[in-house]
């Protein structure tokens, strides 16, 4: 049903648009007739719009949860994701952080589905706690399975290693917890970094971390960097 309402939502719009239209037009009319002294339709009239923009407003707000924020982890999905670090380019240097969680299928094998979604849940808490104590602005999405991305502009690569590597010490010492099932996790990140002022191609950019990423999985439990 949810669905629905979203995928419809530009249709309820224009027709929200025009019953206001109808509702201006009809109270117009009747005024002319020389009807001043009753203001209460058009206190009838506020309220309603009141309320139309009040349900509109929230549409369109599930609408973009829907097309930006990922429904498991709350956190922004890889649209998203693409768009902003397209947006940012002039805030140069840029590091991009690509993070895998190590043999999840181990745990989903092991623990189930359940426990696995659990554990993804967490590990998206603790990576956006952990990067919001260094910017406010450093964005953070899940890529797309176990693998998240993290965009920190104005960055440089030691920094941005540094960054990365709390966060692998912090998710190493963690414990996972679902229920009576507890269990513990690692990551590989790879980074891949721009130079100040250098120009930015988004899909070398996103190329370097993916091969970054793929080093760092070799060893496991382990960051890796290069420069764009």
């Amino acid at each position: 049903m949810q669905e629905k309402i979203y995928k419809y939502a530009p249709m309820i719009l224009l027709l929200g648009g025009l019953i206001m239209l109808l509702v201006t037009l009809l109270l117009e009319r009747y005024y002319s007739y020389g009807h001043y002294g009753d203001d209460l339709a058009w206190r009838f009239y506020a309220i309603i719009q009141i309320l139309i923009t009040t349900v509109l407003g929230g549409l369109v707000k599930s609408l973009y949860r829907q097309v930006h924020i990922d429904m498991l982890t709350g956190l922004h999905n890889r649209r998203y994701f693409s768009t902003k670090l397209s947006a940012i380019q002039a805030q140069t240097p840029i590091s991009l952080l690509l993070i895998d969680i190590d043999n999840f299928k181990g745990i989903n094998d092991t623990y189930g589905h359940v426990t696995g979604d659990q554990v993804l849940r967490q590990f998206a808490e603790i990576l956006q706690n952990s990067i919001r104590n260094f910017a406010i602005d450093n964005i953070v999405a899940r890529w797309g399975g176990e693998e998240f991305a993290v965009i920190l502009p104005r960055t440089g690569a030691k920094e941005a290693f540094k960054i990365a590597d709390g966060i692998r010490i912090i998710v190493e010492n963690h414990l996972f917890s679902c229920e009576s099932i507890a269990c513990k996790i690692t990551v590989s990140i790879g980074i891949a970094s721009t130079k100040e002022g250098a120009d930015i191609d988004i899909e070398e950019l996103i190329k370097i971390s993916d091969a970054a990423l793929y080093k760092a999985k070799e060893k496991r439990n382990y960051v890796y960097y290069c420069y764009g």
